[in-house]
C-alpha cells in the first residue's frame, strides 16, 4: 500500500492531504496568517493519527513548489526534507498553481489558476479538464496585469488567491466576470489536491529524491531587482 502525503504551504492556506494508492483519504487546512511553521507538524501528526498510521507508512509526498510565498513555501520545503531524513520516501514537485486549480470542483471548461505577484504582475496558468485530471495547456508563468487580461478567454474558469496580501486589487477586473472563484470565499483543499496529483503520478517517472525539492518562485526578490538596477 502507498500513503501519499500531500503539502501545501504556498499560500495562507495550510494545506495537507493523505492519499491512498486509489483513493483519498483526508485533507486538513488551516487558515491562519504566518502560522504555518507552528501548525504543519501538528497537522500532519493529526492526518496520521486519525488514519491509524505512523511517518515510516508514508512512500510518497507531493509538494507545492510554487510560485507563492517565498516564507510558506520554504517553510514546507524544509519540513519536507526533515520528514524525509532516514527515509525513503519519494518526493513529487507541483505547480502551486496546479494544485489550486485541481482543488477546483468546477471543471466544466478550462481553468485559469492566478496569484497576486506583486508589482501589478501576476503568476498564472491555464489547464483544462481531462476525464479525472486536469492537463496543463500552459506553463507557469509571471506577466503583466495587462497581458494576463489578454491571455483569458471568454469560457475560462478563473480562480485567483491574493497570496494574504490585503491591498490587492490587481483582479478587480475580473469582478462582474462569471466563473471566477476567489480563494478567499471559495476556499479549497491545495493539501489534498497535491495528494491526488501524487496518486495519479504513481508509477511515472516524475518522482524525485526529496533532497532535490527546491523552490520555483518565478520572480525576484526586492533586493535581487534592486542589485540588477545598479548593476
Amino acid at each position: 500500500m502507498n500513503y501519499i502525503i500531500g503539502i501545501d504551504t504556498s499560500s495562507i492556506e495550510l494545506g495537507i492531504g493523505l492519499a491512498g494508492d486509489n483513493d483519498m483519504i483526508l485533507g486538513v487546512s488551516r487558515y491562519m496568517r504566518n502560522s504555518h511553521a507552528e501548525h504543519i507538524t501538528r497537522s500532519i501528526d493529526f492526518c496520521l493519527t486519525s488514519c491509524a498510521i505512523t511517518a515510516d507508512d508514508i512512500s510518497h509526498a507531493a509538494i507545492a513548489v510554487g510560485p507563492g510565498s517565498f516564507t510558506g513555501l520554504r517553510i514546507g520545503i524544509s519540513f519536507l526534507k526533515g520528514f524525509c531524513f532516514g527515509k525513503n520516501i519519494k518526493a513529487l514537485p507541483v505547480s502551486s498553481l496546479q494544485s489550486m486549480a485541481f482543488a477546483l470542483n468546477d471543471r466544466s471548461s478550462p481553468i485559469v489558476a492566478a496569484f497576486d505577484a506583486r508589482n501589478n504582475e501576476v503568476f498564472w496558468a491555464r489547464f483544462k479538464p481531462v476525464g479525472n485530471a486536469l492537463v496543463r495547456t500552459s506553463d507557469d508563468a509571471l506577466a503583466s496585469v495587462d497581458k494576463f487580461k489578454e491571455a483569458i478567454d471568454n469560457n475560462d474558469i478563473v480562480v485567483i488567491d491574493s497570496l494574504g496580501y490585503a491591498k490587492s486589487s490587481v483582479f478587480d477586473f475580473l469582478k462582474d466576470r462569471k466563473n471566477v472563484f476567489d480563494i478567499k470565499q471559495y476556499p479549497v483543499q491545495r493539501g489534498l489536491a497535491c495528494a491526488r496529483i501524487g496518486m495519479l503520478a504513481l508509477g511515472s517517472d516524475k518522482w524525485i529524491s526529496c533532497s532535490g525539492i527546491s523552490p520555483r518562485y518565478l520572480n525576484k526578490t526586492t533586493m535581487e531587482k534592486k542589485l540588477d538596477a545598479k548593476s
